[in-house]
């Protein structure tokens, strides 16, 4: 019985190495390779038929869609209607309207893309790791939480050759000019934390940019010391900065040349695309962790979806 036992778990492992299956069981305690298909269900939310699997050790029987960021969806339809929305200036209540569900079921998407576009870009990453930049542009682009009197800005690099988003982090800063005082009377004090994530923003550049490329920006005094201390070896210019056109969003420059055109018109496009960075919009961002998931996902769209159509 024995021997049986034993030749029956030879064929079923040399079956699921000839099916040539990536795939691990579900189960923590098993997480066994040893896995054969069995059979198939037919998924009605997209006209789907779906793989089914079974663990030969531990006969736990899954499918190839368990694990996944979209198991459990009855609305797998509109994923991708809802993710060209997201990235083309439409809110989600309008966008619920234009695909025709409930703006719960809009909010539970946004969440599910944000999570989903944080792994594609991580992964994107990973493969510009292994041909860095070697001409970058960065900029930041001020927008607000709730009011004008809680002002966030967005440190945003590209790879000025391929055109690649290749950071967007949002950082939380003290209102300045005449708001200064009305925002301290209103709210107190407002902590910035816009030098610390330059810092590790600059940090996982290094990751994706050349020790020796060059980068450019305008004159902000807090950048200079943090691009030297993590790209020592590189060539760093900085210019002047130029008063922006109505037509770009207050980004695009009104000189016949602008030396630092490719990170502001990426700026201008994120103004016009992101509903919540419109500067004026009944749009408004309420949560700086929800702007950092929106722009995950258009990081996403634009490197890999828009730039490659």
């Amino acid at each position: 019985m024995k021997k049986i036992n034993h030749l029956i778990h030879s064929v079923l492992l040399h079956y699921c190495i000839d099916i040539g299956m990536k795939r691990n069981c579900p189960k923590k305690s098993c997480h066994s390779d040893q896995i054969i298909k069995n059979g198939f269900y037919f998924r009605k939310n997209d006209s789907r038929k779906i793989q089914r699997f079974k663990c030969v050790r531990c006969d736990t029987k899954f499918s190839a869609s368990t694990g996944t960021l979209e198991f459990g969806q009855k609305k797998r339809r509109v994923n991708f209607l809802l993710l060209r929305l997201f990235c083309s200036k439409v809110s989600q209540r309008r966008a619920a309207k234009i695909a025709g569900v409930n703006k719960n079921t809009v909010a539970r998407k946004f969440d599910y893309w944000a999570k989903k576009a944080e792994l594609k870009n991580r992964k994107f990453n990973e493969k510009l790791a292994k041909n860095p930049a070697q001409h970058i542009q960065f900029d930041d682009l001020i927008t607000k939480e709730k009011t004008k009197l809680k002002p966030l800005s967005v440190t945003v690099a590209v790879d000025v050759t391929r055109k690649y988003i290749l950071c967007a982090e949002v950082s939380q800063i003290a209102a300045f000019g005449h708001l200064a005082k009305i925002s301290r009377k209103k709210y107190g004090k407002r902590k910035s934390n816009h030098l610390e994530n330059l810092n590790s923003t600059f940090s996982e550049l290094t990751k994706v940019v050349g020790e020796r490329a060059l980068i450019e920006s305008d004159e902000h005094r807090n950048y200079e010391p943090v691009v030297r201390r993590y790209f020592p070896r590189a060539e760093y210019l900085q210019y002047k900065s130029e008063k922006g056109c109505i037509a770009g969003q207050g980004e695009l420059k009104k000189v016949s040349f602008d030396p630092i055109f490719q990170i502001n018109h990426t700026l201008a496009m994120m103004r016009d695309s992101i509903a919540t960075m419109v500067r004026r919009s009944w749009c408004c961002t309420q949560d700086p962790k929800r702007l950092a998931g929106h722009l995950q996902i258009f990081m996403y769209y634009y490197n890999q979806i828009y730039l490659k159509s």
